[in-house]
């Protein structure tokens, strides 16, 4: 008999909250009423509290004892770190993966490209990310590391919300999508130099977009003086 996986009412709450906060349809500083949680999702303060419990650890949501609980501001000493973790591994997984790859990770890639093209063209920004983050899990799939794709989207919080906010800004989809056939090609004849360049170019694309969010969207972020990692100057 196959195992049945069962989800439990806390873990689907969490999963529900998680995505509303990752979608931005919770917006960052929102407070997070229990009460109202509650009722909207018909079930009892307890899984809800232990969900948000959860997302504290994710960074994100703040609870505040005997005051309240909010979605958390973007952290951009976070976003930088998660930056790193993924920049790092993602590397990593591809100099295993130029050589174990098969047609039919090239095909998921390009199905995923594509799903960008139709997400871009309705202005369907969090299908367009969704399909970003498929694109890249191939590259862990293809090396059979997905345990590491999922601690870096687990941990990847602050770096998710600045990516989708990012969308906005003018063409910075469709480069995303040119980079993503671009990485395609690269990989399937091999070319490590070229698909190292790419990737390296592809990761550290937010450090040039971040300071702008900070100007368009500055209620979204954690104030703090100049972080030096994403080369912000002091707020004025």
């Amino acid at each position: 008999m196959a195992n049945i996986v069962r989800v439990t009412a806390s873990e689907e709450i969490y999963q529900t909250l998680r995505s509303e906060i990752l979608s931005m349809r919770f917006k960052p500083g929102e407070e997070l009423n229990l009460q109202l949680l509650s009722t909207q999702l018909q079930v009892s303060r307890s899984p809800v509290r232990d969900a948000l419990m959860r997302l504290s650890g994710d960074n994100l949501v703040d609870i505040f004892p005997q005051k309240g609980t909010r979605v958390s501001l973007i952290n951009l000493k976070q976003v930088e770190e998660e930056r790193f973790l993924r920049k790092s591994l993602e590397e990593s997984a591809i100099r295993k993966f130029i050589y174990q790859s098969k047609e039919e990770h090239f095909l998921a890639m390009e199905r995923a490209i594509e799903d960008q093209v139709d997400a871009m063209a309705s202005g369907d920004f969090v299908r367009f990310i969704e399909a970003d983050d498929q694109f890249h899990s191939q590259i862990f799939s293809g090396i059979g590391m997905m345990r590491i794709w999922n601690i870096i989207t687990n941990q990847g919080g602050n770096h998710h919300r600045i990516r989708l906010l990012s969308f906005t800004e003018k063409n910075v989809l469709p480069n995303i999508i040119e980079q993503h056939r671009n990485m395609v090609e690269a990989l399937k004849t091999k070319q490590m130099e070229t698909i190292l360049n790419l990737e390296d170019k592809h990761l550290s694309k937010l450090l040039q977009e971040t300071e702008l969010m900070v100007q368009h969207y500055p209620n979204y972020f954690k104030q703090e003086t100049s972080y030096v990692g994403l080369r912000l100057r002091p707020t004025k």
